[in-house]
């Protein structure tokens, strides 16, 4: 598909005062600019995050209601239910706040709904259930915030809940005991993209300070949120939450709390996963544990996650680590086979020109794995996407966007035809009578042709800088490093080259010959390049004479113990086309 590139404006005065204040070079400073950073203070928190920057938990909306009833559920030896959700961050943030319970000796156990039999978040029947238990005091970690009929439920039965979440609320808040959500405080104080863990964290933090009368944590504390700041990398990597202000805090500390970690579980994890003895980053996180983690929650129960992360057993530890990963193999064989299908219905059953939102529905595709879809079906059409899993009369959806489009806001306009929605601005879930599934797909074309031109259905490749090869090298490569870790709101920089020559022979690489290996040539630097998924364009790479341009990230290649200058391209433009 052809990308349009977008040049960020170079700002030169601005380029010229954070390189000369904070001895970087001209071009890291202007990524800085073009992540929003225009200020010497900001960019130097930025490139030094420090772990004393994290807000005080006390900013939060009713985080010492909460934790005050916690510890006095602690005192009493009432019972406490962690209600958690069934993805990584909700399950992270489960682990995160059995741990942080059980070092305080409350009574506690933790329940995750089925995905398939109960969906998302909080049920009329598991709050009876838990009650019939003894329950006296549920807390949800990463959901809840729109559970109004459930919390008078909770309430009718006896039940203190407390809900944590940061998913957006509607317009009735809950009638709980507490409601912890930073998205309720309109405070400039008060950072406002925390992931589900990241305000487990917050509320063990408030926890474990009204332990103690000073509001400092104990030595034995302190010790576990450092620990802990490992699982809040996972969920918040996992969840795509912007990596800025205290998400990156979190997540640059977590990732070496999770290299280094002692829990057993995690230990596992890294194992089956082979990064054992790498420096992770965000990548590791989110393609190599993730998936894993995720596995349960997709195709079974997700439960099992969480014993993963809480046993203290070795053994238990690496069986449950070995099922994630058969697991995990079984989620991508159904996966290979639900693309297949839905690339042939869009291939097929659509006409691309006319439809500026996908709608698809199947009766044999499985819930568990259709947002993954939904994600590569975006990725490859560049369209907001809804897949349906149809069964028993009811369709589960899962709904992906572009930049440019609101997917939740735009549902939530179509909620007469749909049973319930939630989500975010990117991502979002449904549920859907099959009945209404060709009404909906009409609506939401009807609104997307309406908001969305034709140049916002060509995907942006959003270019930080134009170089020239000479530029380039790997002491620049490291610079560049310290604006890890990458993710959302903080993408790997993108750079284009210009009037480049091919030279020597391209060659296919891969296992499938799917990926293209050649070198670059302006004046007198050479470069080689990799291009991943692009081994059908070898023909056109291998004309005589031909110039080009590159958009690409520049990273050194360690093969074989030998380091090289690489650029990874992600598109390519010829001159005379």
């Amino acid at each position: 598909m052809i990308k349009r590139w977008v040049f960020c404006p170079p700002n030169k005065p601005l380029q010229t005062e954070l390189a000369s204040r904070l001895k970087i070079s001209q071009l890291l400073a202007q990524v800085l600019i073009n992540r929003g950073i225009i200020d010497v203070a900001s960019a130097r928190s930025f490139l030094q995050p420090q772990i004393g920057a994290l807000g005080d938990p006390s900013l939060l909306p009713d985080i010492e209601k909460a934790s005050i009833r916690i510890n006095e559920a602690v005192r009493k030896g009432e019972k406490i239910v962690i209600y958690g959700d069934y993805d990584v961050d909700g399950l992270s943030a489960t682990a995160l706040m059995y741990r942080c319970l059980e070092l305080v000796g409350a009574k506690v156990s933790y329940y995750i709904p089925e995905r398939l039999e109960e969906g998302y978040g909080l049920n009329a029947d598991a709050i009876k259930k838990l009650r019939e238990g003894g329950a006296n005091v549920i807390l949800t970690v990463d959901c809840g915030i729109n559970a109004c009929r459930e919390a008078d439920i909770a309430r009718t039965h006896g039940i203190d809940l407390i809900i944590t979440d940061h998913h957006r609320p509607g317009q009735e808040i809950p009638n709980a005991f507490a409601v912890v959500n930073p998205k309720l405080h309109a405070s400039n104080h008060v950072f406002h993209n925390l992931s589900g863990v990241g305000i487990a964290f917050k509320l063990a933090w408030a926890i474990g300070q009204h332990f103690s009368p000073q509001k400092k944590v104990s030595s034995e504390f302190k010790d576990f949120l450092l620990s802990a700041v490992g699982l809040v990398a996972l969920g918040t990597i996992a969840d795509v939450v912007p990596l800025l202000g205290e998400n990156r805090i979190v997540t640059k500390y977590g990732l070496s709390a999770l290299q280094y970690t002692e829990i057993p579980g995690l230990r596992a994890l890294l194992d089956v996963a082979d990064i054992s003895h790498r420096n992770l980053d965000a990548f590791h996180v989110g393609y190599r544990l993730g998936p894993r983690l995720n596995a349960p929650g997709r195709i079974g129960n997700a439960g099992i996650v969480v014993e993963l992360l809480i046993t203290r057993c070795k053994e238990r530890a690496v069986e449950i680590a070995n099922f994630l990963e058969q697991e995990n193999k079984r989620r991508q064989e159904i996966q290979i086979d639900i693309m297949a299908s839905a690339r042939k219905k869009v291939l097929h059953e659509l006409d691309l020109d006319e439809t500026t939102a996908i709608v698809l529905a199947d009766e044999g595709w499985h819930p568990g794995v259709i947002g993954i879809i939904a994600s590569k079906i975006v990725e490859e059409f560049n369209r907001p996407t809804v897949m349906i899993a149809v069964a028993d009369d009811i369709g589960h959806g899962s709904a992906r966007s572009i930049p440019s489009f609101h997917i939740l806001e735009a549902l939530e306009n179509c909620r007469n035809k749909l049973l319930s929605v939630g989500g975010h601005a990117q991502a979002a879930g449904l549920k859907i009578h099959p009945d209404n599934i060709d009404a909906f797909r009409e609506m939401l074309n009807s609104m997307t042709s309406q908001r969305l031109c034709k140049t916002d259905l060509v995907p942006v490749l959003n270019i930080d800088a134009e170089v020239t090869l000479s530029m380039l090298s790997k002491a620049l490569v490291t610079e560049l490093a310290r604006l890890s870790p990458h993710g959302e709101g903080n993408p790997i920089p993108l750079f284009a080259a210009t009037n480049l020559k091919i030279v020597g022979q391209p060659r296919r690489i891969g296992s499938k010959g799917q990926h293209l290996s050649f070198y670059v040539k302006q004046g007198d630097a050479a470069i080689r390049a990799v291009a991943f998924g692009m081994g059908e364009h070898m023909d056109r790479l291998r004309q005589n004479g031909r110039t080009c341009s590159i958009a690409f990230a520049v990273k050194i290649n360690n093969w074989m113990d030998n380091e090289q200058l690489e650029l990874e391209v992600k598109d390519v433009k010829f001159d005379n086309e």
